[in-house]
């Protein structure tokens, strides 16, 4: 089988299950050394890279989140692998993602990333809107969610019974239920228990994750097709929402957030895979549609406008979500096209939504020799 464990940059987890194995087999078996929360850390990234190991070849396939996590992670590898664009300064949101990552030390880092990415398949493949969903660290988002998804399914003329909206909380990290649940996806039956167990420990004895709180196990949002794991579904994550607060966009952020990720699912009703940066704009020019036009949000300028400045702050500078400058020209893009429409109360139709953004996509991307050329001034 594959491996599919993602490394960004260098990580821990090979120097601490070396040691942890060099620890194991220098002790006698009737005398074990006691636990440490290193050893605990090592062994419980080892869980969670046997996991993800374990996973059926198209268990990720086409799930789509709103930033690449600024901590090495377990999952799906990076489609940035090109140098930054010169010249571009990286959004609000991801700059800030960047600063809580680097007040990380190596242990946290590890246990940071072994946690995040349970977390994140427990969302996809595990949870249900079947069961009550709270939005928000203290549920102070949940009616904003729930009617914005409600809005959305009677919006766009795609299948929409079966797109679930789930809530991704880091303190379910915290049920052994859950995290067993979860290692039941793809670890061997054998470990499972231990490995739950072990999540849950980590979680509390490791102070700097917050018993569940830290932004970073949850600050992200993703968009699933129908044949991944858990299948179609879109997650909002509690960390994202807390950290899009303390950056100001608290008044627009779950409709501009679930309207952007309920973007990627009209493209996957269109089977419109494109491997560029279209991939992410596109849904913002389809959220700017959204919470523009009478029949969605119907929101003023100002409002819109603050829409768009929330789709810089995710803007990336390699070459794989959009520049903040693309992202917000595609927000705006989208919301032009419900103020300026002659008839109010039309919708555009999905497929007809698509085709003009792709007309529309090259106009947003500067030559790649005038990007240059104004860096150097």
């Amino acid at each position: 089988m594959p491996n599919r464990t993602r490394f960004l940059g260098k990580t821990f987890a090979a120097a601490g299950t070396v040691a942890a194995l060099a620890l194991a087999t220098a002790v006698p078996a009737a005398a074990a050394a006691p636990s440490t929360v290193e050893q605990d850390v090592a062994q419980l990234y080892q869980y969670v890279s046997d996991l993800y190991n374990g996973l059926p070849a198209d268990a990720l396939r086409g799930v789509d989140r709103l930033i690449e996590s600024p901590i090495p992670q377990i999952g799906p590898r990076s489609r940035a692998a090109q140098d930054p664009i010169p010249g571009c300064t990286e959004g609000s949101l991801l700059t800030y993602a960047n600063k809580l990552a680097a007040q990380l030390t190596p242990l946290e880092n590890q246990a940071m990333s072994a946690l995040s990415g349970l977390s994140q398949l427990y969302v996809q493949g595990v949870a249900t809107d079947k069961a009550p969903q709270v939005f928000g660290t203290d549920g102070q988002y949940t009616a904003r969610a729930t009617d914005t998804i409600r809005k959305l399914r009677d919006f766009w003329d795609i299948e929409s019974w079966n797109i679930q909206l789930v809530a991704w909380k880091g303190t379910d990290l915290g049920s052994q239920a859950k995290m067993a649940q979860t290692f039941s996806l793809g670890l061997a039956p054998a470990k499972v228990k231990n490995a739950a167990t072990l999540a849950t420990k980590v979680l509390y004895e490791v102070p700097a994750l917050q018993g569940g709180r830290h932004p970073l196990l949850s600050l992200n949002a993703f968009s699933a097709p129908a044949d991944s794991l858990g299948g179609k579904r879109v997650a909002l994550g509690d960390g994202l929402l807390d950290t899009v607060d303390f950056l100001g966009f608290d008044d627009v952020s779950v409709e501009a957030v679930v309207g952007h990720e309920y973007g990627h699912q009209v493209d996957f009703a269109h089977e419109n895979h494109p491997r560029n940066e279209s991939s992410e704009m596109g849904p913002d020019a389809y959220g700017g549609y959204f919470v523009a036009h009478p029949k969605g949000f119907g929101w003023d300028s100002r409002t819109q406008q603050e829409v768009t400045y929330l789709d810089a702050s995710v803007g990336d500078c390699y070459h794989s979500h959009g520049t903040p400058d693309q992202r917000k020209a595609a927000g705006a893009w989208g919301e032009k096209q419900a103020t300026s429409q002659g008839n109010p109360n039309r919708i555009i139709p999905s497929a007809t939504m698509i085709r003009k953004f792709q007309e529309e996509y090259p106009k947003l991307m500067p030559p790649a020799a005038a990007t240059v050329a104004a860096a150097r001034g």
